[in-house]
């Protein structure tokens, strides 16, 4: 039977998934603030900001799983 779960713990390159997964939040976090802010000054940046969002969202419920 296959594991569904994903090894957080298993190296890419230099670093684990879950170090790579914190960077991929970092940016995320960048994207919707760049895109919130366009959306509050001028009504733009809408779809930055929910793509962001969404990345930053899944981010969090995937590295939210504890170390073995």
């Amino acid at each position: 039977m296959v594991d569904p779960m994903i090894d957080l713990e298993r190296r890419y390159g230099w670093w684990t998934a879950r170090v790579w997964g914190l960077v991929l939040n970092f940016f995320s976090n960048a994207l919707a603030l760049f895109g919130l802010v366009g959306f509050i000054r001028d009504g733009t940046h809408f779809i930055p900001m929910m793509v962001g969002a969404v990345l930053s969202l899944t981010c969090i419920l995937v590295l939210a799983q504890p170390s073995r």
